[in-house]
């Protein structure tokens, strides 16, 4: 009973440094926009909620507004990239709060704070409360972490990505099955969740040993199934490229998309960091080059450091197949402009940073600190309508 108590008061603790975070962030955000902004009125809650809604943000809302049939730009469905799961949850809002806006900021802050809860969960499950405590701080003062304050799908990843590879260590296939299914209707990334099931069923029910005996009953019954019962979480895609269908006629129009108007197709690993270095050292002393090529060149390296690391201190399979998949998903992009967003869905990554700093203490204050003035940085880049995305 006791040690229960524990647990609640500290669970209870990281939900509300998880809120208090995201108000820091805003006041924050809001001392920036008094700062640089040019306000020729009085700053009102308004100019707060658009200033928080950029770039991708106002597209997602516009599907909610309108559906994906009605959003159009150019005579064109441009906005079918964006995945389904945030403009119904915006949408469903709306019929209690009247502002698009509010809705997306109230969401985020619920799902960074559920995301923040069960990544602590679960990486103390593996590695240990201190190596869960500096995880979670690592993670909210990740230079690019205020995204997860912002009118997009980064808070509401975490939410279901933290809980989901939490339940599958679980081995609780229904729930994995569920937040699968939503993953799949977040972002792209989801649908790489699916590669860390297979890596924990394999491992976990010692597949290939279970093979070599020939035990074909306990193959079946703890691998066949889970896997057929978790693969239900692919519905979520077979829904978004029905919508895609529905739509145009063509359930991957969205690929068209991306490549022909926003640019992003599938680029040679080696090809994308060619053009990333090329722009970093060209840009190094511009605003685009330090808000976003720099930090992607940075980043491929910080990626290269956690999945080493990983392979030395033998990570457990699940957390190193879904790193792995999502570095090579992430630097293979023809167009990288949002690497340091993406790489907010590196879990296992910022778990290791956790670990390491929980043997190496002394290290813990410097690094939280030079991150938190980095994201302060690039927020107030955000905040000013840089190129920071």
């Amino acid at each position: 009973m006791g040690k229960f108590l524990a647990d609640r008061r500290t669970e209870i603790r990281v939900v509300a440094a998880a809120v208090g975070m995201r108000l820091v962030v805003y006041l924050l955000s809001v001392c920036i926009l008094f700062l640089f902004g040019e306000f020729t009125e009085t700053f009102t809650f308004s100019d707060f909620l658009g200033a928080w809604t950029r770039w991708d943000s106002p597209h997602y809302i516009d599907v909610a507004r309108y559906g994906y049939g009605g959003a159009v730009e150019d005579g064109k469905h441009l906005f079918l990239v964006f995945y389904p799961l945030l403009p119904w949850l915006l949408r469903l809002l709306h019929m209690f709060i009247g502002d698009y806006r509010l809705c997306g900021i109230l969401l985020s802050v619920v799902c960074y704070a559920v995301g923040s809860l069960y990544f602590y969960r679960l990486t103390e499950r593996e590695l240990g409360e201190r190596a869960a405590e500096n995880a979670v701080v690592m993670l909210s003062v990740f230079p690019f972490s205020f995204f997860f304050g912002a009118v997009l799908t980064e808070s509401l990843f975490l939410a279901i990505s933290a809980a989901f590879l939490y339940y599958l260590r679980e081995h609780r296939w229904h729930l994995v099955a569920m937040l699968g299914f939503f993953a799949c209707l977040t972002k792209v990334q989801g649908v790489l969740l699916a590669a860390a099931v297979a890596a924990e069923i394999l491992y976990a029910e010692r597949f290939f040993t279970r093979l070599k005996e020939r035990d074909w009953r306990a193959i079946l019954r703890k691998v066949l199934l889970p896997g057929l019962l978790c693969a239900a979480m692919l519905f979520g895609l077979g829904i978004y490229l029905y919508i895609n269908w529905r739509v145009e006629g063509d359930p991957f129009r969205f690929l068209y998309y991306q490549r022909t108007h926003w640019y992003n197709g599938y680029l040679p690993i080696w090809e994308t960091i060619s053009y990333v270095a090329e722009n970093a050292l060209a840009g190094i002393c511009t605003s685009v080059g330090l808000s976003i090529w720099v930090p992607e060149l940075v980043l491929f390296f910080v990626w290269l450091v956690w999945i080493a690391y990983g392979i030395c201190r033998r990570l457990r399979p699940v957390y190193l197949t879904y790193l792995i998949v999502l570095f090579f998903v992430t630097f293979s992009s023809s167009w990288l402009i949002s690497g340091g967003r993406y790489t907010l869905c590196a879990l296992p990554g910022f778990m290791l940073t956790g670990e390491w700093l929980a043997k190496h203490e002394r290290w813990k204050i410097p690094a939280a600190a030079i991150s938190a003035m980095l994201m302060t940085l690039y927020l107030a880049g955000y905040m000013t309508g840089k190129q920071v995305m």
